[in-house]
């Protein structure tokens, strides 16, 4: 399941407003050991809403072999305020957001709950992690 989530450098995110109103798209994560962390441009509605709600959920994978995490956003900060951060992206990802404009911020997204599993067959047990501890 790690390496599932190591390999999958884009990944579906689904943030919601304050409202409730939900918004999913794709974007690119970078799994650092801790946290999946994605760049998203500050003023954008994705940005907008895991500043203000800071819970998403996120999918990577096929329905054949799909990992489901809901997260919280644990910290935020411009692309450029932590080096080491900004490097690992761009190695994971295969681009880097420093270089594509300004306003672009790093979501540190931490996982409460983690789904994985490889097909129907696999749906009972196919929770690995519950309220942030991994079970098993």
């Amino acid at each position: 399941m790690l390496a599932a989530l190591e390999r999958n450098a884009d990944v579906w995110l689904n943030s919601a407003s304050l409202q409730g109103r939900p918004h999913l798209i794709a974007v690119s994560g970078w799994w650092d050991g801790t946290d999946l962390v994605i760049a998203t441009r500050e003023d954008s509605r994705t940005g907008r809403n895991l500043a203000a709600n800071r819970l998403a959920a996120v999918a990577a994978g096929s329905p054949a072999d799909a990992v489901v995490i809901t997260a919280e956003v644990v910290k935020s900060h411009p692309v450029d305020e932590e080096k080491k951060t900004a490097e690992g992206f761009a190695e994971a990802v295969g681009w880097d957001p420093r270089e594509v404009g300004e306003g672009w911020m790093f979501f540190r997204l931490r996982p409460q709950r983690i789904n994985a599993y490889r097909g129907y067959d696999e749906l009972d047990g196919r929770e690995v992690m519950r309220e942030g501890r991994w079970l098993g």
